[in-house]
């Protein structure tokens, strides 16, 4: 039998990459290291909202990289973007996804995501970031 040291995972043999994180197996589990501190940030900001997936995927990914933490939520729900069914609503059928940084990064997401969006994210900010 072989492991995927990060997701730990067991696969049968014969298997040498973990399919889900494309990371090569090994025989025998690493220990598990203890859980890093994370800490939780109180005051999250709603920067902006985007329309485009593709273009909140690349955020997650070049926050990520930062270290600057993202939430997104989807305006999108079960039913539509409403949530109720039909078309209702004036957004565009995609719908709305609200990009959301604590507080003391705002200034640094904003840098980052001005660089990736161009006129995107300056259409789509609900506020002026000013830079200190």
């Amino acid at each position: 039998m072989s492991f995927c040291p990060r997701c730990r995972y067991e696969y049968e043999a014969g298997i040498t990459v973990c399919p889900d994180c494309n990371e090569m197996l090994v025989d025998i589990l690493p220990e598990e290291e203890e859980a890093a501190e994370i800490k939780e940030y109180i005051n999250w900001v709603q920067l902006a909202r985007l329309t485009s997936l593709q273009s909140v995927e690349m955020l997650q990914e070049v926050f990520g990289s930062k270290s600057i933490p993202v939430v997104v939520q989807s305006g999108t729900g079960h039913f539509g973007i409403t949530g109720q069914m039909g078309p209702s609503s004036f957004r565009p059928v995609g719908g709305q996804y609200s990009i959301f940084v604590p507080e003391e990064f705002v200034a640094d997401a904003d840098q980052e995501a001005g660089l990736i969006l161009g006129d995107e994210w300056e259409e789509s900010k609900l506020f002026d970031i000013e830079e200190e």
